[in-house]
């Protein structure tokens, strides 16, 4: 694989976005030529719930060095458990970085925003488990705890009311609190039998209910990997100064309950504790000027250390192939 001077590679990182599974983006003779290409070669994953069993399959015909994976660290091995993946480099990185466009935005003070609570979700299939289900529910649980409190809510999980572009951060800087949430699913459907047998049945019993569908095909896989983690939503929020109320939960090791946002218990049992403080607007500001100092502007989340991150990661293989070579001498 050569550059448009004709100079051969020495790295060639595959971006999450483009699934080596599908062919429209790694056609055959793409991928002929990842499979021949002698550099360092590295897989970046999201979303890697789905085809696990495929993708790992992959891999190993193209000869992939290392794994750039949103998988825990010490979950790694037990997700890419292909024997011949046991040599190949495994690390664990975030969903997403805090932008340098989000350093010092220009945001409006709390008490000046019209909205007490905004969010805007969608609804995603059932054999992503009980973490998605969370998330296609999440609109409608708000809206039945919180509804004749005296807020101004605008949550929706409707496709026709999603909002793009540049009206996007008009309507993050419309609210003061905006819902929070971790990112991820409940189960790893390795195999795809899942997603097959739930596809099929929906389509058979198209009324069907979550929780028919999951005691039938899910509950023997539901939770068999642990895949919840902070998005990059969550930094965004947090750079607009606009204070997140999630349900509780790890956030990857970033987020602490009251200190960076408000947490509501999933059987919201402190929803009038939390609806008081969404009113309360001095207390907003200090938590969100908090988390903005302590997330953003602290620079420990910034996109350079995913850039430092992949350096050293091709450091590292860099020595690898090098000392392989030298022992096959």
């Amino acid at each position: 694989m050569k550059d448009e001077q004709g100079r051969d590679y020495d790295v060639v990182i595959i971006h999450y976005s483009i699934c080596i599974l599908i062919r429209d983006y790694v056609p055959r003779y793409l991928r002929k030529s990842l499979r021949a290409f002698k550099g360092i070669k590295i897989q970046v994953i999201q979303d890697e719930y789905r085809w696990v069993n495929r993708m790992m399959r992959e891999m190993v015909h193209l000869g992939i060095d290392g794994i750039l994976s949103l998988v825990d660290k010490d979950k790694l091995d037990r997700v890419y458990h292909l024997p011949e993946l046991k040599d190949v480099l495994k690390v664990s990185s975030l969903a997403g970085y805090v932008s340098n466009e989000w350093v010092g935005l220009d945001s409006p003070p709390t008490a000046s925003r019209s909205k007490h609570l905004i969010y805007r979700g969608n609804h995603l299939p059932y054999w992503l488990g009980h973490a998605a289900r969370e998330k296609t529910t999440l609109t409608e649980r708000y809206l039945e705890n919180l509804d004749g409190r005296d807020l101004v809510i605008d949550l929706s999980s409707d496709p026709k009311d999603r909002i793009y572009g540049e009206d996007w951060l008009g309507f993050m800087q419309s609210g003061k609190a905006v819902v929070g949430l971790e990112g991820g699913a409940s189960i790893f459907d390795f195999d795809e039998s899942a997603e097959k047998d739930v596809s099929r049945f929906l389509s058979e019993n198209p009324r069907a209910t979550y929780e028919q569908v999951h005691a039938r095909f899910l509950s023997s896989v539901e939770g068999n990997v642990d895949y919840r983690m902070i998005t990059p939503r969550s930094f965004e929020s947090i750079a607009m100064k606009t204070v997140q109320v999630g349900y509780e939960g790890e956030y990857s090791g970033i987020l602490r309950a009251w200190e960076h946002y408000i947490p509501l218990k999933r059987d919201f049992s402190n929803a009038n504790e939390v609806c008081g403080l969404l009113k309360d607007d001095e207390y907003l500001q200090k938590m969100a000027d908090h988390a903005y100092r302590e997330v953003i502007e602290s620079g420990k989340f910034g996109e350079e250390r995913l850039g430092l991150g992949i350096d050293s990661m091709i450091e590292y293989l860099v020595k690898m192939k090098k000392d392989s070579f030298h022992r096959s001498d």
